[in-house]
């Protein structure tokens, strides 16, 4: 079933042969396993699809299903859950991509390092003389290390939203 949701063209054919898989399915397992095998055709992880269609169907069929009762009744079986990695990358001054994560010294605001929307919130608040100084700040902590490159990152990041402002100022590493 989930195949021939896959090969439809119209999204309402597609959720009526998805939540006939579900119905036909007799487990979570079986039908996430489904959805794994055609995971293009959803836009979701299969977890993601199961909690919100489940969250959403009006028909009571579908939110009997043991998929469903996998989501929204609790039970002894948890659903096995997808733990998100929060992950940014970034180019370095001298255009190397970074990745940053939470850690130590590294707080982040949703989804992105909160020194990166520092850096847009500075922009909005204090212009091109607020993020060319918060670059600044940056490009002095640049060192041959991996704290160093995470403050290039910053710099780099704070010199793309001073052109992306139209702030008239020498570009990092021009000499």
């Amino acid at each position: 079933m989930v195949a021939d949701a896959s090969r439809e063209s119209e999204p309402g054919d597609q959720v009526r042969l998805l939540d006939q898989a579900m119905i036909v399915c007799g487990s979570y397992e079986a039908f996430t396993s489904e959805l794994r095998e055609y995971s293009g055709s959803i836009g979701y992880d299969p977890a993601t699809y199961v909690q919100r269609r489940c969250e959403r169907v009006d028909d009571e069929l579908v939110r009997k299903t043991p998929t469903c009762a996998a989501v929204i009744s609790p039970t002894t079986t948890v659903p096995p859950t997808t733990v998100v990695e929060l992950l940014f990358v970034g180019d370095t001054v001298d255009g190397r991509p970074i990745e940053i994560r939470p850690g130590p010294g590294i707080e982040f605001v949703g989804d992105v390092p909160a020194v990166i929307q520092q850096t847009v919130d500075i922009a909005i608040e204090s212009g091109c003389e607020g993020v060319v100084a918060q670059r600044d700040v940056w490009a002095e902590q640049i060192t041959d290390s991996p704290e160093g490159d995470v403050a290039s990152v910053y710099a780099q990041h704070a010199q793309n939203v001073a052109n992306f402002i139209g702030c008239d100022t020498e570009q990092l590493g021009a000499s």
